[in-house]
Order: C-alpha cells, then structure tokens, then sequence
C-alpha cells in the first residue's frame, strides 16, 4: 500500500460559514474524520501546514511549502495538498518549477464549503490520493479537479464558481478518473524545466494594458525597486506608445521586463514594428513568455530573478529552447 503525506493549507475544503461569510475552519486531521472512504487504500501522514483562503498566502508561504514538500519527499509515495481554489495554480507552478524530487505531488480543494449540502472536496481528495499514489504518476505538480488531473504549466481555473473550474486550454487534461482508474491522454510528467530555487528574494509586478493605458503603473514600480515586471500586453505582445515609452526607461534601469499576452490562447510573438510592437520592443531587451499567462509568468519570473543569474533568467524565457510541448 502506498504512502501519501497530506499537508493542508486551508482554503474552501475545510471552510465552513460563519457571520462573516466562508473561512477555513476544519484541521485534515478533522477532514479524514469525515471523509475516511477517502483513505482507505492508502496510508498517510498528516500535516496542517496552516488555514488560511488561498487569496492570502504569501509567496513566502510557497517557500515553506515547497520546503516541507522536500523535507518529506524520501520517505513517501506522493504528495497531496489541500489547497483553496483562487491561487491553487499559481502554487502548483511554483512547486514544478522549484522542485526536484521523484515523487508527484498533487493539489487539490474546493468549490463548495465543507458545510455545504453537497460538498465536493470529498470526490476531490479521493481523486487527489489515487492521483499521488498510482504507479504511473511519479513526478511532476498537478492539480486535480472534478474528477480531471492537471499538469501545473497549462492548468488555469477558467470559472469561479462552477464545479468543473479548471481547465488545460488546448493541450487538455492529463488523465480523466473514471470508475475503472484513472485513464490518461498523455505520460505524467513535469512541464517544466526545473529552477531549484531556495528562496525568493526578488520582487515582480504585473501591469495590465488596454485601450489608452499608459506607463504610470510601470514608472511607479520602477521606483518601488522592483527587479522585474510582467506586461501583460495586447495580441502577439504589442503594448500603447506610452506603455512603450516606459518599458524602454525600466529596461535602461535594470529592471528585467517580461511579456505575455491577455488572450487566452496562442503565444506572444515579435512580429509588429510600430512603436509598441512586439518586434520593437525585443530590440530594447525585453523578454517573452510563450504561452504563460500573466500570474504565472510573474511566478517563473520571481524564480528566475532569485537565483541571482542573468543566464538564468534569459534561459528560462528562451523560446529558442521550446520543447516537444509547445513550453518554454
């Protein structure tokens, strides 16, 4: 029988009401209490790492996370955590890129409380656990949703309140749970190129655009100190003239700028050569992300920029290095 060390972190799985509205209430200790058809063909260790909505962890809290993940990673089969909904992909993507260890780790939550008349943390843990303890998942993030499991890169919650929450985009689930198994589309696997990174010590911003923006926000974090920033453009990565205009003053400053873009499908691409083309501003040093999407491109950055190396930063945004996956 295989091993699953299960640490949780709060989030709507182990929320319950109160006057205030939905906080997390419930320890794991209290949730395999409750849902004990949920471990029964494995065994597990526990751990209540904190409680808190996944709106207000820090990155911070990703560190120590990933700190207890490798502490354990020896001595088990898998990892699932317990996780809210609002950030669970952002935290599953810091784990893929930072990690190096041969087992999978899983996250997993909720949509509906833990109080609710049909709560459906419970479907989601038991896929979680079957997920982080089958033979054919060995490494990598993954998040399991609604009876789908995830890779960390591609998967985005696409629905805020709908049950079937999350989503892959074009490249799809990994594996679909059935009542035979799971049944998987493609090998589990990281999507990553793994940056073992320790600690976090830069700061990143991310700066939307639309009709009209200008530079201001990226002029006021130029002055905050930042280290970089994600712009997360228009189209193939074209931004306004005057979000052009400080992009050229943050990169002179040494801030490392990054572009992704606000469709939903697709890459950015250095293609135009107006002001604020993509082709312009590759000439004035700033990077691109592929197909990451802004918040997740503000984590790879963060990784990146921490390890303290140029090479680092433009080996992780190198689409020359695209794998057979379409990810750099």
């Amino acid at each position: 029988m295989s091993t699953v060390y299960v640490i949780a972190t709060g989030g709507t799985i182990a929320s319950t009401s109160s006057d205030t509205g939905t906080v997390p209430t419930e320890s794991v200790q209290e949730l395999v209490q409750a849902y004990p058809e949920s471990f029964e063909h494995v065994d597990i260790e526990l751990e209540q790492l904190t409680q808190t909505p996944s709106s207000e962890l820090t990155i911070d809290d990703l560190v120590t996370l990933s700190d207890r993940v490798r502490a354990v990673a020896d001595d088990v089969d898998g990892i699932v955590v317990l996780h809210g909904t609002d950030t669970i992909e952002e935290t599953a993507y810091y784990l893929d890129l930072v990690l190096d260890v041969d087992i999978p780790v899983v996250l997993t939550g909720a949509q509906r409380p833990y109080d609710s008349r049909s709560p459906d943390g419970p479907a989601n843990l038991r896929g979680a656990l079957a997920a982080a303890s089958h033979d054919h998942v060995r490494t990598g993030a993954y998040v399991f949703f609604n009876d789908r499991l995830h890779a960390a890169r591609p998967v985005t919650k696409d629905h805020s309140s709908n049950l079937d929450a999350y989503g892959s985009g074009n490249y799809g689930p990994v594996a679909d749970r059935t009542p035979n198994g799971l049944w998987f589309y493609r090998r589990p696997e990281s999507l990553s190129v793994t940056i073992p990174t320790r600690d976090i010590t830069a700061t990143v911003e991310v700066v939307p655009t639309s009709t009209g923006t200008d530079g201001r926000q990226i002029a006021h974090a130029v002055d905050c100190g930042v280290d970089g920033i994600v712009v997360d453009a228009l189209g193939l990565g074209n931004v306004p003239t005057s979000v052009a205009d400080s992009i050229g003053d943050a990169v002179d400053d040494d801030v490392v700028v990054v572009i992704t873009s606000r469709c939903h499908n697709g890459v950015v691409s250095p293609v135009y050569g107006s002001k604020g083309g993509g082709a312009v501003l590759e000439e004035e040093g700033v990077l691109f992300a592929s197909n990451l999407p802004a918040h997740k491109a503000r984590i790879k950055l963060l990784v990146a920029l921490s390890q303290q190396s140029g090479d680092t930063v433009l080996e992780a945004f190198d689409s020359s290095q695209i794998d057979g996956h379409g990810y750099v």
